[in-house]
């Protein structure tokens, strides 16, 4: 009689592990991710085209308007001006003051566009109105500093109150608002957030 002796070789420690993230879900993970960036340039480019085309439509209305006032301080200065060609001169150095502040403002937002902060670009715009002219706009982590124009200083308070219903900005505390006016110039404004107040101290 003969003792048949069986050695089971088989170990389950020696079978490859089990990868938990397999090729088709990392391969449908990778084409989600890609097609979310390229939507988000693709925003990001028709953004900064409106601005570009806006921007060009600015330079034409101010380009005119210099021309305009060349004109009549051409007849001012060949005879003697009426009190209301004086105003009318004076209005139209104004208009193509605010129209060259709205092109530094238009070069801002487009700035903002191009590193990605569309989402608050959207939100500014959505309460904008024609009393408030942003000149610039400094956004480091949560601290925040806006600087601007407006038409009459009332329009300030309104403005940063909806300001702060914005999903970007929703609870934003800005501790100071500083107004001053410059010679020949619209009265301008400095919006700074609370954190940015407190770190410059």
């Amino acid at each position: 009689m003969s003792l048949k002796l069986r050695v089971n070789l088989y170990n389950a420690s020696l079978l490859p592990p089990k990868l938990r993230l397999s090729f088709s879900r990392l391969l449908r993970v990778s084409v989600a991710l890609l097609s979310l960036l390229l939507l988000a340039n693709i925003f990001a480019y028709f953004s900064v085209s409106s601005l570009e085309q806006e921007k060009r439509d600015l330079v034409q209305i101010k380009n005119q308007l210099s021309s305009e006032k060349q004109v009549l301080e051409a007849e001012i200065a060949t005879r003697t001006p009426s009190l209301a060609l004086v105003k009318q001169v004076e209005l139209l150095a104004q208009q193509i003051e605010l129209k060259r502040l709205l092109l530094g403002e238009l070069g801002t937002l487009k700035a903002i566009t191009s590193k990605g902060y569309s989402a608050l670009l959207t939100d500014l715009a959505s309460v904008a109105d024609s009393s408030i002219w942003l000149s610039r706009i400094q956004v480091i982590e949560e601290r925040m500093r806006f600087e601007g124009y407006t038409s009459a200083p009332q329009h300030v308070p309104r403005w940063v109150e909806k300001l702060q219903q914005v999903d970007t900005l929703k609870g934003q505390a800005f501790s100071t608002l500083t107004m001053s006016r410059g010679e020949d110039k619209p009265l301008s404004f400095v919006l700074r957030s609370q954190e940015t107040e407190e770190k410059s101290q």
